[in-house]
């Protein structure tokens, strides 16, 4: 399903997920967290942990974005709460407006960016997520996250979710202004790695 036709779906009601703009905050700076704790994991070389917490990032911006006008039900299909299913946040957090700029595409190449958008777009993330964060054995051997997540990928993740958070949610209140700040900090200081 297309990520448009799928927002479309969504019930309205006055139970929205979230309610108003200081609920709104509150969750941008739970987002803005996860990105901080992304990010200094990155820069510490735990490359799983961070590329898990790029998904959660990105998880979490939309059902914030999209939390603003929905609860999350789809009435047709009863008792499905979208904000509950991983494959489907990360489809709402990839947007057609995240690659338009010129920031992400110039740090990662657009080769890169477009796999990434790809992966968010077609189940890739629910399978990045599990590999970041569960060893598992495979073909007779045990392999650990560490081993399935290297620093370029975990680069791009956090990247992708610093873009996708000024995507989504800067501007939409004065202090996700001035938390986009220290998101164009953190996106500077990950690029130049």
């Amino acid at each position: 399903m297309d990520v448009i036709a799928l927002i479309e779906s969504l019930k309205r009601s006055d139970e929205n997920l979230i309610q108003g703009s200081i609920e709104l905050d509150k969750a941008i700076d739970h987002i803005v967290q996860l990105i901080r704790d992304t990010c200094s994991l990155y820069s510490c070389g735990s490359f799983a942990s961070s590329a898990f917490f790029s998904i959660t990032a990105c998880e979490e911006v939309a059902k914030a974005h999209i939390g603003l006008f929905t609860d999350g039900n789809n009435p047709a299909q009863k008792g499905r709460n979208f904000f509950r299913d991983h494959n489907t946040k990360h489809k709402m957090a990839a947007l057609p407006t995240v690659p338009m700029g010129d920031r992400l595409g110039d740090a990662l190449g657009e080769r890169q960016l477009q796999r990434i958008m790809k992966l968010a777009q077609n189940s890739g993330f629910v399978k990045c997520r599990e590999n970041s964060l569960y060893f598992q054995r495979q073909s007779g051997i045990l392999i650990v996250p560490k081993e399935k997540v290297d620093k370029k990928f975990a680069r791009a993740l956090a990247l992708f979710a610093i873009e996708v958070f000024d995507d989504a949610l800067v501007g939409l209140t004065n202090h996700s202004f001035e938390v986009g700040e220290i998101t164009d900090s953190l996106f500077e200081a990950v690029k130049n790695t």
